[in-house]
């Protein structure tokens, strides 16, 4: 009590209260002032706080509250559940002369039928998929999470096998890195659920039929493992996006908005956001970045003209253990070379390892101090790359070359304000045999 004193309330004297201001809090009969009592915020409160947990910390608090104000106009946009939007839809088409072949099937293991048919019903909630009649249907896969959660995956090898796929052009990531990396304000906006977005043609339906220990189903919307899917989606952002292609692009379901100024990057946004809007899309908040002078964007970390490899990718690729065989080889080699424009003569350094994944012959690989030294040299280069300017195609480049008995490499530059050279990017080439001669 004020006094210091004590008074004992009795638990029936406590009463739960709904205020119409907005707030539910827990409050006790009497005069007296029993202090605080934590309040419970509201939906709208929530979204609030979502908000100012991922705007970046570059923000002023005047840039951070025209943001804020701005988002909550879209709140729509950010908490309604995944649905099928207005624009597009995903045909399957069959190659000629065929016939569908029913594919093996594969047991659930009896610990993982109830989260599948947790799942299952989640999906038969939303309205993604009913039940089939199917004749051919393809069977789930359970692939078991860190965290001991299992992802339920169809595999439509065998529909994929028989299926025409379109020769639709995806984004050019280098081009995108480098066109976004220029912008001073950048924002990243994760689709949820993106492929469940796009609608199924309604006559190809049965051909995306499952079975599980349960039943039969098929989708109503697109789902994941589909030969042609990706492209059915980045033909549906191109053209969403198609009167903001200055500002704004898509790589599959992630979109990107990039701005010189901040005045630009709100007016930017609004535009981005009311098209997704029009369409009938929903955005996960939570994988959301708004407003960042760097974030990180397909593999890399970009803004401010500069662009640098990420450093999660890079220090999972050091934890890497040698390749005991051929296809662990390949595999290393093509993690690696996603950033290998970061790292001067990769070429060379990477010789050793690319001899030892040759032939189609598969097996072990002969491990030897040769090939030990390649793999640290890779590792010790991409902990050391250096972040790359973003090209100026206004101002003229630069190539210094160098070559060595098995391969050659060269770094495109250009001048900065001052004078100095900056690299653009790193390439390099391994001699065949009959170059080294």
């Amino acid at each position: 009590m004020p006094d210091a004193s004590v008074r004992h309330v009795h638990q029936n004297k406590m009463r739960e209260f709904v205020a119409s201001s907005g707030l539910v809090n827990v409050i006790f009969e009497g005069e007296e002032e029993f202090g605080d009592v934590e309040s419970t915020p509201l939906i709208e409160d929530c979204f609030c706080q979502e908000i100012k947990s991922i705007t970046s910390s570059d923000l002023s608090a005047t840039q951070r509250n025209e943001l804020e104000t701005m988002l909550k106009e879209f709140e729509p946009l950010f908490s309604r559940p995944v649905q099928p939007v207005a624009i597009g839809e995903h045909v399957i088409e069959l190659l000629p002369n065929v016939t569908r072949q029913k594919p093996h099937s594969y047991s659930v293991p009896m610990s993982y039928r109830r989260e599948v048919d947790r799942q299952v019903k989640e999906l038969l909630d939303l309205g993604l998929i009913e039940p089939s009649n199917a004749d051919v249907t393809y069977p789930i896969v359970c692939v078991a999470k860190k965290d001991a959660s299992i992802r339920m995956c169809i595999d439509y090898r065998a529909l994929n096998a028989v299926t025409k796929v379109p020769n639709y052009p995806m984004k050019d990531t280098q081009e995108l890195i480098f066109t976004a990396g220029m912008a001073q304000w950048l924002t990243c906006l994760d689709l949820l659920k993106g492929y469940y977005q796009i609608k199924m043609h309604d006559e190809n339906r049965v051909l995306t039929a499952f079975s599980t220990h349960n039943g039969v189903y098929q989708w109503k919307v697109m789902p994941f493992g589909l030969s042609g899917a990706s492209g059915t989606f980045q033909k549906i952002m191109n053209n969403v996006l198609r009167s903001h292609s200055s500002y704004a692009q898509a790589y599959i379901d992630d979109i990107i908005v990039y701005s010189k100024t901040w005045d630009e990057h709100l007016i930017h946004l609004r535009n981005v956001l009311q098209e997704l809007e029009n369409a009938g899309f929903s955005v996960k908040l939570r994988k959301c970045t708004f407003a960042a002078k760097e974030l990180q964007f397909l593999g890399h970390k970009i803004g401010g003209g500069k662009h640098a490899p990420d450093e999660e990718k890079i220090a999972a690729i050091t934890r890497l253990e040698r390749p005991k065989t051929k296809k662990d080889g390949r595999s290393v080699l093509g993690l690696m070379g996603f950033y290998r424009s970061y790292i001067p003569n990769y070429a060379e350094f990477a010789t050793p390892l690319t001899e030892l994944t040759k032939g189609k012959k598969s097996g072990d690989v002969k491990w030897g101090k040769r090939e030990e030294e390649s793999f640290c040299r890779l590792k010790k280069a991409l902990c050391e790359a250096t972040a790359l300017n973003a090209p100026n195609f206004g101002k003229p480049f630069e190539i210094h070359a160098d070559a060595s008995d098995y391969a050659v490499g060269c770094c495109l530059t250009q001048k900065d304000e001052k004078g100095n050279y900056r690299p653009i990017a790193f390439v390099s080439q391994k001699f065949n045999k009959t170059q080294r001669n």
